[in-house]
């Protein structure tokens, strides 16, 4: 049953004002304020590729820009007189200063006393361009009215040891004679002031030799004198023998004096303890032996007085055999107490004559270390002497056999040859120049034509521009033949399409349900990403519902955005509802092949309550699954922005709310028409179409202006009809690429 058989009734009713009641209206989403127009004043390029895609679009300009930078440097070129440079190359090698010996030789190291490598090369190049050797090579060449130094170049090759020396002159043989002059000169020279400064080492050293053998001789002699009438007498090269006598009788001084102080701690000891302490008494074994039978004689005493009177004879005989024993004992005590005196009287005796017989040797060795020390003197002259008069006589040897070399350390590498072709004028080096001259002239032209184009060419440009997100970018469908392509421009109705295309044929090329006819295309895919974006939750976490899509001017592609998203989005699952708010110029439903003879006017002008219609009554669904379409409609007789404002398009929408999980409002331009302000009053959102190449940043700041004063939410921008060959931003690549990494 189509909708139209629903009875809806039309009547001539006043517009009434847009209700502004919460009750009637959407909640309104945050405010962003857009930018200013100084804000965009300037396009900004945000790297090098930007330049390149730049110069991809304008490079029939550069390349005449350089092709008369080209014949103008030939012009040039062939206006000048040619000048021809020779070259010769040397290589500076180091001495080696091993050979013979020759750096403690030559007091002047020819590389030695230099801090760095760097700063001897530089030295020798100061050296092939100092007046002395120029003044050779005129002599030699008789170049006196010539100034040969203003055409003279010497420099040393990076990372090695080349020297580079070149000439230039109007005479190729004369540039290279002067350079191999120049180089000969310089071997030369420097090759006699070696040799001169050589030879003056060996007049010297030979000078001083003689000198120094005299010196030597006369050491010699004098130590012999002093060694005969010293008197001093060696065991070996360091001692003498008072010296060791000395050592002999102090070690034996020592002994004695540690001896003498033991005795005497022992005699002392003996003065001051009593006797039977002493360890030699008690441990003395005659004594030990009386003190044993003196302790046997007292007991049998003791046992004795017991019974029998002292006046008994056996008493007595005991006592007169205790009294004996004692005396005995005490002989022998006193014995090791004169022992012991005797001792220490001995020791003390021989200390003094140790001490007596140091002291003489000691005077003795004195004189002689005396005299020791000053032979030591005479020998260390001599053999000093010796030993520099042998190494002068060796480097004597060693300059005689110097002075009859010439070596040198540089090596000609390349010697010049007189050149075939002029060094200037450098044709093919002028030629570039000129060219690339040119290229630069032609560039600064492109630049400054390309800021003063204010269209949006490329992705990110829009959110230089409008400060608002790009939700996507949907690239130029290559696919389409040119007659569509053209279609989109002219806006051509349906009808004006060339012979030999059919309906079906037609919306399988038609971009606007590429989506849909070709799923797997570039094109398809972009979609699909910038669904993706919309899809997204806001801040809130909030998902729009109801979303209007409208372009600053006709032509931007707009209706070609809006029917790929809502075929993207039914293809994810959702119900998908796609409104034609273009009453003025309907198309979706040429696009989806349905009629138009009852839609949005006719059911904004109807009586009916729209509770009580049936949702299938309302909308027409499509050949997509899951997408319904709302065309225009066929009620001409009235301004359609005043349509909208009625309140019964308030109704309609919270209905459709209800019915689909989202809106989507194919709005007319908006800079023009007021269509495109009021819709976006009533939906959750707003997405501005750009079109790459042709939306101007002046309407695209103007249209997000107005929604910003409107209070409308803009969720962002989707830049429509990207041509990936003029610029590459961002790496969306081309439909080739695509191809490329899809394997078709």
């Amino acid at each position: 049953m189509e909708p139209s058989d629903f009875p809806l009734e039309k009547t001539n009713r006043s517009l009434p004002e847009l209700s502004t009641g919460a009750e009637q209206r959407p909640a309104l989403y945050r405010y962003e304020e857009s930018p200013s127009a100084e804000v965009t004043a300037t396009p900004g390029y945000e790297s090098l590729l930007d330049y390149w895609y730049i110069l991809i679009r304008h490079k029939m300009t550069l390349l005449g820009f350089a092709l008369a930078g080209l014949l103008a440097a030939i012009v040039i070129s062939l206006l000048q007189t040619p000048i021809y440079r020779a070259r010769t190359s040397l290589e500076i090698q180091d001495f080696n200063e091993n050979f013979l010996d020759l750096q403690s030789v030559d007091p002047t190291n020819s590389t030695g006393n230099y801090a760095t490598a760097q700063s001897y090369f530089e030295t020798q190049i100061k050296i092939l361009q100092s007046e002395s050797v120029l003044e050779r090579v005129i002599d030699k060449l008789r170049l006196h009215k010539t100034s040969p130094a203003r055409n003279l170049t010497v420099r040393a090759v990076a990372n090695s040891r080349l020297i580079e020396v070149l000439y230039e002159s109007q005479d190729p043989k004369l540039a290279a004679e002067f350079a191999n002059t120049l180089v000969g000169e310089f071997i030369r020279q420097s090759q006699e002031m070696r040799w001169k400064s050589t030879q003056r080492t060996g007049e010297w050293l030979t000078s001083r030799l003689d000198e120094m053998k005299a010196k030597l001789e006369q050491s010699e002699a004098q130590l012999q004198d002093y060694a005969r009438t010293s008197g001093l007498t060696f065991t070996s090269e360091k001692d003498n023998v008072a010296e060791i006598r000395l050592k002999e009788l102090q070690d034996e001084l020592s002994k004695a004096q540690a001896d003498r102080v033991a005795k005497e701690a022992k005699f002392e000891e003996a003065k001051n303890k009593p006797a039977e302490s002493l360890p030699e008494i008690l441990d003395d074994p005659t004594l030990r032996e009386y003190r044993l039978r003196l302790t046997d004689l007292q007991r049998q005493l003791a046992e004795l007085s017991e019974t029998l009177t002292p006046a008994h004879y056996k008493v007595q005989r005991v006592q007169a055999q205790i009294a004996q024993l004692q005396s005995a004992a005490q002989k022998d005590r006193n014995l090791i107490l004169r022992r012991i005196r005797n001792e220490y009287e001995t020791a003390r005796r021989r200390e003094e004559f140790l001490g007596q017989a140091y002291a003489e040797q000691q005077n003795i060795a004195a004189d002689q270390s005396s005299k020791a020390i000053h032979y030591d003197t005479l020998k260390r002259e001599v053999d000093s002497s010796r030993q520099l008069y042998q190494s002068m006589l060796q480097r004597v040897k060693q300059a005689e056999l110097a002075t009859t070399m010439r070596a040198s350390n540089v090596l000609v590498v390349d010697p010049a040859k007189p050149p075939l072709l002029p060094y200037k004028p450098n044709m093919p080096m002028n030629s570039a120049l000129g060219m690339l001259s040119g290229a630069f002239l032609g560039l600064g032209f492109v630049l400054i034509r390309e800021r003063l184009d204010r269209r949006i060419r490329a992705p990110g440009d829009v959110q230089v521009y409008l400060n608002l997100p790009e939700l996507g970018v949907i690239p130029l469908d290559e696919t389409a033949p040119s007659w569509q392509i053209s279609k989109r421009f002219s806006l051509r109705p349906k009808a004006a399409l060339p012979s030999g295309h059919d309906v079906a044929s037609s919306q399988a090329d038609c971009p606007e349900l590429a989506t849909w006819k070709r799923k797997p295309s570039l094109m398809a895919e972009c979609v699909r990403t910038t669904l993706t974006s919309i899809l997204w939750p806001g801040q809130n976490g909030d998902h729009p519902q109801v979303l209007v899509f409208t372009s600053p001017c006709p032509g931007d592609g707009k209706t070609t955005v809006v029917s790929n998203l809502s075929i993207a989005m039914a293809e994810i699952g959702r119900k998908v509802l796609l409104i034609d708010g273009d009453l003025r110029r309907p198309r979706l439903h040429q696009l989806f092949g349905v009629t138009n003879t009852w839609g949005l006017s006719d059911v904004l002008w109807a009586e009916t309550p729209l509770e009580t219609v049936p949702i299938l009554h309302l909308v027409r669904e499509t050949k997509v699954s899951g997408l319904s379409l709302l065309p225009a409609g066929s009620c001409r007789n009235v301004v359609p922005s005043t349509e909208f404002y009625s309140p019964r398009m308030l109704r309609l929408l919270a209905r459709l709310r209800k019915e689909f999980d989202i809106v989507m409002v194919d709005a007319p331009p908006m800079i023009h028409l007021a269509d495109a302000r009021v819709l976006g009053r009533l939906a959750d959102g707003v997405i501005l179409v750009i079109r790459a190449g042709q939306t101007t940043s002046e309407s695209a700041l103007y249209a997000s202006q107005r929604f910003a004063e409107d209070g409308t939410r803009v969720l962002g921008t989707v830049l429509n009809s990207w041509d990936p060959k003029t610029s590459r931003r961002y790496g969306y690549g081309s439909y080739a690429d695509y191809r490329a990494y899809v394997g078709q």
